[in-house]
């Protein structure tokens, strides 16, 4: 689903472009080369290139797969992906911030939220986590190139230990993926399993004034076009009050 000039959302269990499980997928087309901004939870890694095909998308290939973190629902097709026999995805290169790549490679079910998650309902028992190397660590603010657009990974630890938010600059355009840190209406991604801290947030929510953000694509829920940088604002104010925060709505999101 194409929503804007170079960004189609590939993968949503919310709004039924893929499986239940993924959170919102994107890809980032820069002309030259192309990212797929976080990866489903991999158990029909197919259905993010059937959409993409489905919307005549003929870019690529897809040189990028960046994820904002590891959990199951925004990673576990990762690897899959990466494998897949389709040429425009063959060799895309993962990455992620250091802490995140440690889970990816070999975090357990704990580090990874997957014992709470699965107790809450939220994953089946059976569900299998597919782990895999990165083949980039990111460095906080690190720099890419993706076609026209520059993509900085600014690193905001909070939901988790290594959470990373994507600003892509280019064609006129500022957007930010954000993952699970922020999402429209200033909600942050806060929950009761390893890694996920109120302290770390509070310490880190400041990297996202200032940014100028126009268009806003977190991984869940509601996305915008437009005033992007009003959301993030809204979460930093509400990181400095006495109260904790408002934060997701568990029920509709996975982790």
């Amino acid at each position: 689903m194409r929503i804007l000039k170079d960004v189609y959302m590939v993968g949503s269990g919310q709004f039924g472009l893929s499986d239940a499980l993924d959170c919102h997928a994107y890809l980032l087309d820069g002309g030259g080369e192309c990212a797929l901004l976080d990866a489903g939870a991999g158990r029909e890694p197919q259905r993010l290139i059937e959409n993409l095909r489905a919307d005549g998308w003929v870019e690529g290939p897809i040189a990028w797969i960046l994820l904002t973190h590891a959990h199951a629902d925004h990673a576990g097709g990762a690897r899959a992906l990466r494998e897949s026999t389709l040429s425009r995805l063959t060799g895309a290169r993962i990455a992620c911030s250091a802490f995140e790549g440690q889970l990816l490679a070999s975090g357990s079910e704990v580090e990874l939220g997957l014992d709470r998650a699965v107790r809450s309902g939220i994953y089946p028992r059976d569900y299998a986590y597919e782990h895999t190397q990165p083949d980039v660590l990111l460095e906080p603010d690190q720099e890419l190139r993706v076609g026209r657009y520059t993509v900085r990974a600014i690193e905001v630890p909070g939901h988790s230990p290594g959470s990373v938010c994507y600003l892509a600059e280019g064609e006129g355009q500022r957007m930010l993926f954000s993952g699970d840190t922020v999402f429209y209406g200033g909600t942050i991604g806060l929950g009761n399993w390893a890694g996920s801290s109120l302290e770390d947030y509070r310490r880190s929510i400041g990297r996202l004034q200032g940014l100028g953000v126009e268009a806003l694509f977190p991984g869940h829920f509601l996305w915008t076009l437009r005033g992007g940088q009003t959301h993030l604002d809204r979460a930093v104010e509400n990181l400095s009050l006495a109260w904790v925060p408002p934060a997701w709505q568990h029920q509709h999101a996975h982790y």
